[in-house]
């Protein structure tokens, strides 16, 4: 025990405690005669609480001890209030017990009392030897969590629902980008992060009882150094070894591995040239918009293909060429659409919601034609390129993906034979005479 021990009075209140601490405890007047003695103190002496209740608390040792205990300890704790860790022997029905003693005066007003404590000295050992053993495994854990968070790069965080105490691991400060060490707050570990994430941490932390199962989120977090990383964070409540409520769980810097999936991502259905969707990202949102199995959601589909860009390879080139196709992308784009793609060559295609009437359709390719028509500046001079774009409308023009794209294809050739640079909607005729 330090000496500054909890007053035994107020350590053991009950008497199953006083009883089943796992040392002998002894309140004594300013006498040093005995007022309480529990179980333990009773098993050293081999005298029970009622037979040892008035006696003198020094003749329960050895007569060395005794001595010791009269001459130099109880002047002592008149002056100084305590002892610390005293060696002396208690004198028992057998053999003597080395003990260790620790005595202190209760800090109140009133009659002077003085607490207690003997441990016996084995058991003391032994103690220690188990605690020695502990730190040790407990060191060995700690470097194991050091190495395991260097080459997995997770740090690991407690939150302390009753008493709102975070803790971080050393990982955590690195990727937080905080002095090891430093007090953290939930508030200051919830403030870089984006709204969303920041709502749904907070609603865990005031009802952690619904976070039965693992909550795991992406997000993006900016580093105080300015940079934008990609952060995976995932949690769950529990007890802790001490019975109380907590949100333990992980922390993971992935932006290595997000920046890999969104290259795949775009390498598969992102147009390298233009950056638009590509035909696989277009069949499949044209196919996921005029599925069967979902809600009939009203669009038009736009399949434009451009005027005279074959004279424009022939010409100049093919980097010319590739310049025309940059650019009309970009214009494209520019004009908010919902989606654009490039189908191959120079056929394009845009979705078009229908949110605001009937006419956005034919107003937004007008715009589209007028955009196309500017000059398009490929390093020498200007040159100019036109389209004609076909027109279908979901599910009025067909009732599958197959069905939209070709009613949008009869459109987009109907406009090229009427002079070019023009639009089309697809009528049923369109069909029928192909």
């Amino acid at each position: 025990m330090s000496g500054q021990q909890t007053l035994i009075s107020e350590a053991y209140n009950s008497e199953a405690d006083w009883n089943d601490a796992p040392c002998a405890l002894v309140v004594v007047d300013a006498n040093f005669c005995i007022l309480r003695a529990n179980a333990c103190f009773g098993g050293l002496t081999g005298a029970s609480e009622r037979e040892m209740i008035g006696e003198r608390i020094s003749r329960k040792f050895t007569t060395a001890s005794r001595l010791y205990l009269e001459s130099v300890l109880i002047p002592l704790l008149h002056i100084e209030g305590r002892c610390h860790e005293v060696a002396l022997s208690v004198q028992g029905n057998a053999e003597p017990s080395p003990v260790l003693v620790n005595i202190s005066l209760r800090n109140h007003l009133g009659p002077r009392v003085y607490d207690v404590a003997l441990f016996p000295a084995s058991a003391r050992r032994s103690f220690e030897e188990q605690l020695v053993g502990l730190r040790q495994d407990s060191e060995r854990r700690a470097s194991w969590l050091a190495q395991l968070e260097k080459l997995s790069g997770v740090g690991a965080w407690t939150y302390e629902v009753r008493t709102g105490r975070l803790l971080w691991s050393d990982r955590v400060y690195e990727l937080y980008g905080v002095p090891h060490g430093a007090q953290v707050t939930l508030e200051m570990a919830l403030e870089p992060l984006s709204a969303d994430v920041r709502q749904g941490i907070e609603s865990i932390t005031k009802d952690p009882e619904l976070c039965v199962e693992p909550i795991v989120q992406e997000f993006d977090f900016r580093h105080p150094l300015g940079q934008v990383r990609r952060f995976k964070i995932a949690g769950q409540y529990s007890l802790n070894h001490q019975g109380e409520p907590v949100i333990q769980g992980v922390l993971q810097d992935v932006t290595e591995a997000h920046n890999r999936q969104v290259d795949l991502w775009n390498a598969a259905h992102i147009d390298q040239m233009t950056g638009l969707g590509n035909r696989y990202l277009f069949n499949a949102e044209l196919g996921r918009r005029a599925g069967t199995t979902r809600t009939v959601e009203p669009f038009n589909l736009m399949v434009l293909d451009l005027d005279g860009f074959k004279a424009i390879n022939d010409t100049f080139g093919h980097h010319a060429g590739d310049a025309v196709l940059r650019t009309i992308g970009r214009r494209i784009s520019k004009l908010g659409s919902s989606m654009t793609f490039r189908l191959g060559g120079d056929e394009f295609a845009v979705i078009l919601e229908r949110h605001h009437g009937a006419d956005t359709a034919d107003n937004f390719a007008r715009r589209l034609l007028s955009e196309i028509c500017r000059p398009i500046d490929i390093g020498r001079q200007d040159v100019n390129v036109s389209a004609s774009i076909g027109i279908s409308a979901f599910p009025t023009d067909g009732k599958d993906s197959d069905a939209i794209l070709r009613a949008a294809d009869f459109a987009m050739y109907a406009a090229k034979n009427s002079g070019k640079n023009s639009y089309a909607h697809y009528r049923p005729q369109l069909g029928e005479r192909t």
